[in-house]
């Protein structure tokens, strides 16, 4: 090699001993590095309970980092670590870079220990006590515990207790099988008459008096001697029952019959006494003895038998049948069932058996009828009732009053009369408008007992203010039909009014829901319900007005009214609550005073045809105006006083109101 290619060769091992300086330099100094910033970094990891710290395992599970010696060392800025020892729970704790170098302690939770006791028995009578107190009824106890000290005891009726002591350590598993020892208890048994054989549980045992020692548990005995009754018992020997005495009485031995019976599922009875119904019975000996068997639907039978002691005899009953006569009637004519087999229409005369017969009558248009009878040979028996109608069936279940969801009261009239509303030209007071009308009023409807109430009418306008117990005033004729298909859909009937926006578009005359009264009733209430006679006014015929009758103009109004009645107070110068006065006639209250009333009718002029007799119906014609019956607070004149007064109005007034009524039921 050239001198020159020389000093090239040695310039190359110069530059290649320079660059593994540098690199060994430059990790050197990383190490230094890396092991200052670790370092200041070191976090302590305490282990709780101290009892397992230096045996317990610690080890990371997120973020680059190491524990050494309980130490974590972290580059992250979060690191989780994970704590674990034998007979613990293991434990997980998260350290964020604010916890970096300062102590940071994991507690690990015990495991619970294992106790599984067994006893070998299979009835689940024992008792399982642990310090004391009663935990559960089994065979096999099995059950999870906190490190510590307990009691367990095993107690079985038939065997001693047995108490076990446990230190129980975590994770501790205990399996252990007991032996219990039987109790022992002593049995004292004697007879009359004595030497009578003893067998207990299939094994004899030797002749009363005897006395010999048992183990727990339940024990048959028998003892028998010969020409007396086997006595058949049982005794149980338990901790609460260790001595026992028996004393037995023997009976002579009694006759045996086998028996026969048709039909099966009959009474026995013997002398008297019900007897179980078995193939085998027994009787006393040497004396008379009546069996009697007897079934429903059959006739029943004595038999008297008298057997020798030890005798067996054969006995048989065969029953016969028994029929007996019924007459079935109805009105009107209607179809029967019986047992729910169509028999014919009545009148019927059947033979049936003498067992509980369930009849039901059927016509279309009526309420069903059900009736039970049980026949018998002795007598025809008979059945005769009257159908009602779906109608008649429903008024004869409803209700005399009741009180509806909003509270008011309402009272049931089954009127069947006829009114002639309206008065003559002749009669002192009549106005032009009142024209004579004669209408049937035969159909039965419900009537509020006063007008309705501020209190009632708030519950479905929650806007309405006013006394509670004053009668709503200043409502329209159609607020007062809305508040009516309120309250029907509230008490669950069917609306009559069908209103759309600001107008009613149809009238359901066959709904059984809240409406306002027809003038016709209205009047009718007014002048003939619960009296002889028609009246003028709502008290009755005579012009002196009885005290506390109406609450009209009076002489307490005197001054705020144009009219007034003189020398008559009913102590309320303007509405008074409602029922303040007297009950009216009608059973009612204020249908003559207080406030005027809004009523179903549209308000007309048109004059009734002469001779014609009007039915109890709804108005269904449309009009801006509705008939207003009754006196008000403000009346004082003999015209409006009148109950066949009445007017006509298109808006509600401080001194009108309304009160409901409604059809028994839907339709005509």
């Amino acid at each position: 090699m050239s001198e020159f290619n020389q000093a090239i060769e040695a310039a190359k091992r110069r530059q290649r001993r320079m660059l593994l300086w540098l690199s060994l330099g430059f990790i050197v100094v990383a190490c230094i590095v890396f092991a200052t910033l670790i370092a200041s970094r070191a976090t302590p990891i305490q282990v709780l309970p101290e009892t397992i710290s230096t045996e317990a395992k610690l080890s990371t599970n997120s973020g680059i980092a190491l524990i050494l010696d309980h130490h974590l060392y972290s580059l992250s800025d979060t690191a989780e670590v994970e704590a674990s020892a034998p007979g613990y729970q293991t434990a997980t704790q998260l350290i964020s870079q604010s916890g970096f170098g300062k102590v940071t302690q994991i507690t690990l939770q015990p495991l619970p220990a294992e106790v599984i006791l067994k006893t070998g028995l299979e009835d689940n009578k024992t008792r399982w006590y642990i310090n004391d107190k009663l935990k559960t009824l089994a065979n096999t106890f099995e059950q999870s515990f906190e490190n510590g000290d307990y009691t367990i005891k095993a107690s079985h009726p038939f065997y001693e207790p047995v108490t076990r002591q446990y230190s129980l350590a975590p994770a501790q598993k205990i399996e252990e099988t007991l032996n219990l020892t039987p109790i022992m208890g002593e049995l004292s048994l004697s007879s009359t008459p004595a030497q009578a054989d003893v067998s207990i549980d299939g094994k004899a045992q030797g002749q009363t008096p005897l006395t010999l020692s048992l183990p727990g548990g339940p024990h048959q005995l028998d003892i028998t001697k010969p020409g007396f009754e086997t006595v058949t018992d049982s005794v149980e020997i338990n901790q609460t029952s260790t001595q026992i005495n028996r004393q037995y009485r023997l009976q002579a031995e009694r006759a045996k019959i086998n028996l026969t019976v048709l039909p099966q599922g009959g009474i026995l009875t013997v002398n008297g006494i019900d007897t179980p119904l078995q193939n085998v019975i027994k009787v006393d000996a040497n004396q008379n003895n009546v069996v009697t068997y007897k079934k429903p639907g059959y006739f029943s039978q004595s038999k008297r038998v008298m057997l020798k002691q030890g005798e067996t005899s054969e006995l048989q009953f065969n029953l016969e049948k028994e029929m007996g006569r019924v007459v079935i009637e109805s009105t009107p004519q209607a179809n029967v069932t019986i047992n729910n087999k169509p028999v014919g229409q009545t009148p019927l005369t059947l033979t049936l058996d003498a067992l509980p017969q369930t009849i039901d009558f059927s016509l279309d248009g009526y309420r069903a009828e059900t009736r039970t009878i049980t026949p018998t040979a002795k007598s025809t028996s008979s059945i005769s009732v009257n159908l009602l109608t779906e109608k008649q069936a429903r008024l004869q279940e409803a209700p005399r009053s009741y009180k509806t969801r909003a509270g008011g009261e309402m009272m049931l009239f089954t009127p069947n009369d006829t009114i002639i509303m309206g008065a003559e030209r002749s009669e002192p007071g009549q106005r032009a408008n009142e024209f004579i009308r004669k209408v049937t009023i035969n159909r039965p409807f419900y009537v509020g007992v006063h007008e309705v109430t501020n209190a009632a009418y708030a519950q479905f306008d929650k806007s309405h203010k006013g006394d509670p117990n004053l009668p709503v005033t200043s409502v329209t004729w159609l607020d007062a039909v809305r508040y009516a298909n309120w309250l029907s859909r509230l008490d669950g009937l069917m609306p009559v009014y069908k209103i759309n926006g600001n107008q009613v578009t149809q009238i359901n005359d066959q709904a059984d829901g809240y409406r306002l009264l027809t003038e016709a009733e209205w009047e009718w209430l007014a002048r003939k319900a619960g009296r002889p006679a028609q009246t003028l006014f709502v008290w009755g015929n005579d012009k002196t007005i009885p005290p506390k009758a109406v609450n009209i103009a009076d002489e307490s109004a005197k001054g705020s009214v144009t009219h007034y009645v003189p020398r008559y107070n009913d102590a309320y110068a303007g509405m008074a609550p409602v029922m303040s006065m007297n009950r009216e006639l009608s059973g009612l209250f204020d249908l003559g005073g207080n406030v005027s009333e809004w009523t179903h009718d549209n308000y007309s002029l048109t004059v009734p045809k002469p001779g014609l007799v009007y039915t109890q119906t709804l108005d269904k014609s449309a009009g801006d105006e509705h008939v207003v019956k009754g006196a008000n607070w403000r009346s004082g004149t003999l015209s409006e006083l009148r109950a066949s007064y009445r007017d006509g109005a298109s808006q509600g007034r401080d001194d009108l109101g309304f009160r409901l009524g409604r059809y028994v039921y839907g339709g005509h």
